[in-house]
């Protein structure tokens, strides 16, 4: 396959930057596009997504408008967090028997009520003939693909501890509401209990960490707590007054037998200052034999909706090459760069000096 022709779902701020992304690269061409926002229909998908017209995609409001007749290899989805509201779409997908690359978190390592939604979702890939998969970098990198491969050189782990300090300044109105920016202390908190509001992804993080390390955790528990802003704070997507939630802290620890394993921490603020003494970045710690410490500082931490992004394009190619059904990371070659090139690589020239 020469060029890999991409159809996007979603043109908000991930979509968008997909779109982005996929313009740099020759060997993949957009060739359809899905958003259910009436004021986009119609116009054309490289204005909507800001790199200037792209060979003339229109947007399309459904798929049945976008996908029956395209030329088509793959579809990203940059809709939605919830399994729930994303299995439909995938489902929808799926009767044109197009393969999905989705950032839907709660579907990166499906557990809980999720399980039986990925399962149905595996059957109809499975009838389908195309794979299906999630990621993005948190689930999907900075939290839980760098501590399982900073595991490799461990003999035994004897706990794990992973922590996230994070800019949510780039993300879209979709996650401010998942964060409950804006918010009082007490909706944040109702949300929280609700199950509404918070990250979603850290519990998959977390089950994940302890299937592919050998934790066999057995209890995952979870914490919340608000963060209220001293300051007036802004984004491109949100303005939130003084007094109002402006991120979050939220933690996961996994027992084994009442052992502690495993431990999530995640810090998510809008609108950092630097005299504020927050430390962007993700550290990982094993402790084990040997320990493992490995820090990752600032700029994805900065610019999680970029790597969000590149995530969900550089995982196009590993699942075209996977069988069909619903895989999740684990079942994927080693992630990397999809260089996205046409031609092929040059043979390097080899010397020796002396």
């Amino acid at each position: 396959m020469s060029q890999i022709r991409v159809a996007v779902c979603g043109i908000g701020a991930m979509g968008s930057l997909m779109v982005q992304l996929l313009a740099r690269k020759p060997a993949a061409r957009v060739v359809g596009a899905i958003d259910h926002d009436p004021c986009k229909a119609g116009l054309d998908l490289g204005e909507v997504a800001g790199v200037g017209r792209l060979m003339g995609v229109p947007v399309r409001s459904s798929c049945a408008e976008a996908l029956a007749g395209l030329e088509c290899d793959v579809v990203l989805l940059a809709t939605t967090a919830f399994a729930a509201e994303a299995v439909p779409q995938i489902m929808t997908i799926l009767e044109y028997r197009l393969p999905v690359v989705c950032i839907v978190q709660e579907l990166f390592f499906p557990i809980g009520d999720n399980v039986a939604r990925a399962e149905t979702l595996h059957r109809a890939a499975v009838r389908a003939g195309v794979g299906v998969t999630a990621g993005g970098v948190n689930p999907g990198f900075a939290m839980d693909l760098i501590p399982v491969v900073a595991s490799l050189p461990c003999w035994h782990i004897d706990r794990v501890v992973v922590r996230r300090h994070v800019d949510f300044s780039p993300y879209g109105p979709d996650e401010m509401r998942h964060i409950g920016a804006g918010l009082s202390e007490d909706e944040f908190r109702r949300g929280a209990a609700a199950g509404t509001i918070g990250h979603i992804g850290l519990l998959e993080s977390a089950a994940m960490l302890s299937s592919c390390l050998g934790l066999d955790v057995d209890e995952l528990i979870q914490e919340k707590e608000p963060v209220v802003s001293d300051r007036a704070r802004s984004t491109p997507f949100i303005a939130v007054p003084p007094g109002r939630v402006s991120g979050f802290r939220q933690r996961v620890v996994g027992y084994s037998q009442g052992t502690e394993r495993l431990e999530l921490q995640m810090l998510a603020v809008l609108d950092p200052r630097p005299d504020e003494g927050i430390e962007l970045g993700d550290s990982t710690r094993i402790l084990g034999v040997p320990d493992i410490d490995l820090t990752i500082r600032r700029e994805i931490s900065q610019r999680g909706g970029l790597a969000t992004a590149a995530v969900a394009v550089n995982t196009i190619p590993m699942l075209l090459d996977q069988p069909p059904g619903l895989h999740t990371l684990p079942e994927l070659r080693l992630p990397r760069i999809w260089s996205g090139r046409e031609d092929p690589p040059p043979v390097p020239r080899i010397r020796t000096l002396g």
